[in-house]
């Protein structure tokens, strides 16, 4: 017997293995092309492309899923679900949800009667992860492909994402600026060593707005913590920390926030390759809604 609803999420929201087994989310990455040789991200051995990276010469690039990669992805999980709910990266980064949405009408064709329903989720990184996390709660305990949808949707809309970076070298050099030019500009001119963070999520509608800027990390660090209980208020905190090679702000971001808000779930977790082609060493995302 088929269950109702396969959930499936793409590999830059970094949902820690051992949700991803429990759940059963399928996982599909994007790619790290590195030094003309094209990898899926998941294949990248992180020790080796942090070092890498370090050097801030010949950076490795990223690019999008294929449509035949959610192909097999879809065709998979179809194999026991009867409808599939699959999350994105903001469209406004990556073609990646492009590729979903094609995907997604050519297996509906081929298989009448399955339901599939790509969500561009406006974020990425830790923002994305909790509304997949949610979904695919939602689905192991049974519920129907329209409410899973519908509370996909409604996480979504209520999730606050923020980023704070340690250089903006890597995402400039990227191409994902944005509003930020100035700042990695002032940066790259001054050498003054400002730190940024940026949000990216609905309220922004999936691009970059600037937040702030500070001498030293730790700063913003404690601006997501204010950021976070102004807007949870009496509420409770649903979460994820993404980071890269962070490990030790990532942790005083969580004791901090457990601190001062009601924590009813946050989850640490490391980047992965796309995540730190494009943001770098020291890179610090915080996702959050109000449950």
């Amino acid at each position: 017997m088929k269950r109702p609803v396969a959930v499936i999420v793409d590999a830059p929201a970094a949902v820690p293995q051992d949700i991803v087994d429990k759940f059963d989310i399928g996982v599909v990455p994007l790619h790290a092309i590195i030094d003309g040789k094209d990898y899926p991200e998941t294949e990248v051995d992180m020790d080796w492309l942090l070092k890498r990276l370090a050097q801030k010469g010949d950076l490795p690039t990223t690019s999008a899923t294929s449509i035949g990669e959610f192909l097999v992805a879809y065709e998979k999980a179809a194999e026991s679900a009867e409808s599939i709910v699959s999350f994105h990266m903001t469209s406004r980064f990556t073609k990646t949800y492009e590729s979903a949405v094609e995907a997604s009408k050519m297996c509906m064709e081929k298989h009448p009667g399955l339901r599939i329903e790509p969500v561009d989720t406006l974020t990425v990184e830790a923002g994305e992860m909790p509304i997949a996390m949610k979904a695919a709660r939602l689905a192991m305990d049974g519920v129907g492909f329209d409410e899973v949808v519908k509370k996909a949707y409604e996480v979504r809309d209520a999730i606050c994402s923020l980023y704070c970076f340690e250089t903006l070298f890597f995402r400039d050099k990227g191409g994902r600026i944005f509003k930020a030019k100035a700042w990695a500009e002032s940066e790259e001119q001054s050498a003054t060593g400002f730190k940024a963070m940026i949000e990216v999520d609905h309220s922004t509608d999936g691009t970059v707005n600037l937040v702030a800027r500070a001498r030293a990390k730790r700063q913003l660090i404690n601006k997501m913590v204010t950021i976070a209980t102004d807007r949870i208020g009496e509420g409770s905190l649903s979460g994820a920390i993404v980071h890269i090679g962070a490990e030790e702000d990532a942790q005083y971001l969580k004791h901090l926030l457990e601190d001062k808000v009601d924590v009813d779930e946050l989850v640490i977790s490391h980047g992965r390759a796309v995540t730190a082609i494009q943001n770098g060493l020291g890179f610090v995302t915080f996702g959050f809604y109000k449950v």
